[in-house]
């Protein structure tokens, strides 16, 4: 075999193995596509109060993500950063918002008998799908598998929604204003001022069946008495904030009364103070959840056309319905969706899929497609000084 052959025998061998490589590598970049984030390790653990004042939301990156054209939020870019600690994982969301919404299916008072409020009647929503495990075609979006007509994933996949409610759940503990705000006297809408709530989100499951709650008590209760009128009804409610949410600590309190228990008169009393602070009697009784199905808290600040949202979990529920993060350099798809004061699928706006990505204890982020670049050049380097050998050795 003469020169030329041998150095064509050996340049095929060699490439061989590297077009494997290639192809794996290729592959993995093509999945990292996806816009990533890396959360910051932090030693201390987080408030969730919707103010992101701590150390650890400051040393955080963050990550932009834009919605759809589609929906009731349409283009609207969503700031993201995650912390986590040995326990807990941290989410913070913001994103613009020109007024709050906070009540779905109202009950407003017009004189003589309760009524819908016309135009759009639900809330303002965040929703973040998590695989728990690999779905077939989540790089689409969450709105592929939980809404019709793709609802639902396949036999053996499961996923992990965490679904943030402005009427249901998230001002379950606390609701309260620091400045005046203005209201909207047809839509019940904040337009402006400065508003936080406290609470949790619906922890929900997706499978092959249903989607639906985890396991564990729900954060709201309806509050209709059957003939499409408010069951339960605050007898004082000391300004708008406090009327828009009616909590099971406030019945409890006895803040709150059954109408079917109260005279006439009372009721028109009762009612007369919510039309005084320019409030509608809420759809629903709130309270923090239990079991898997309350085990997410939420911090939120609207502030004058933005959302400022804290979310917390911990990073094991031991729950089989719950996501479990790894933090040792494992990556985690996820999808966003943003709801405007609208409900029903055609609403939903939605972000691109993203990666979580935990660095690999005691490294940072890389370079993407470096380690591919060292790998080539090695084996070109040393292709090249094997062949020179060769040929050198040939000419003596």
């Amino acid at each position: 075999m003469n020169k030329t052959k041998k150095i064509i025998v050996f340049l095929i061998v060699t490439l061989l193995p590297l077009g494997l490589v290639l192809s794996v590598v290729a592959s993995n970049l093509q999945t990292s596509q996806a816009p990533t984030l890396t959360p910051y390790n932090s030693s201390s653990a987080l408030i969730v109060d919707g103010v992101d004042n701590e150390a650890g939301w400051t040393s955080a990156t963050s990550l932009i993500v834009t919605t759809g054209v589609g929906g009731s939020a349409p283009s609207t870019q969503i700031t993201l950063k995650v912390v986590y600690t040995t326990t807990h994982i941290y989410i913070l969301a913001s994103w613009d918002d020109s007024t709050f919404s906070a009540s779905r299916d109202k009950y407003r008072w017009n004189g003589t008998e309760f009524v819908d409020v016309a135009g759009s009647n639900s809330e303002d929503r965040l929703a973040i799908m998590w695989e728990i495990t690999e779905i077939a075609g989540f790089d689409a979006g969450c709105i592929v598998k939980c809404h019709s007509p793709n609802a639902y994933v396949a036999a053996n996949e499961t996923g992990d929604i965490w679904h943030l409610k402005a009427a249901r759940g998230m001002g379950a503990i606390g609701a309260t204003n620091s400045s005046t705000l203005t209201i909207n006297a047809t839509t019940f809408e904040a337009t402006a001022g400065t508003i936080n709530i406290i609470g949790v989100a619906d922890d929900n499951v997706i499978d092959d069946v249903d989607r639906g709650g985890d396991a564990g008590t729900g954060p709201y209760s309806d509050n209709d008495n059957g003939t499409g009128a408010p069951a339960w009804i605050e007898t004082a409610p000391t300004d708008w904030m406090d009327a828009m949410y009616l909590t099971q600590a406030e019945i409890t309190a006895t803040e709150a009364v059954n109408r079917s228990l109260i005279t006439s008169q009372q009721d028109q009393w009762y009612i007369g103070n919510y039309t005084a602070l320019g409030a509608v009697v809420p759809r629903h009784i709130t309270s923090p959840g239990a079991g898997s199905r309350g085990d997410i808290n939420t911090g939120a600040t609207w502030d004058n056309g933005t959302w400022t949202v804290e979310i917390s979990r911990l990073l094991d529920t031991t729950n089989n319905d719950d996501v479990v993060f790894n933090t040792a350099g494992v990556s985690y798809h996820f999808s966003i969706a943003l709801m405007d004061n609208s409900g029903g699928d055609a609403d939903h706006s939605i972000a691109p899929v993203a990666i979580l990505a935990f660095p690999s204890s005691g490294t940072t982020p890389g370079i993407p497609g470096f380690d591919l670049l060292i790998l080539l050049g090695s084996i070109g380097v040393i292709s090249i000084i094997i062949v020179k050998l060769k040929i050198s050795k040939r000419s003596k």
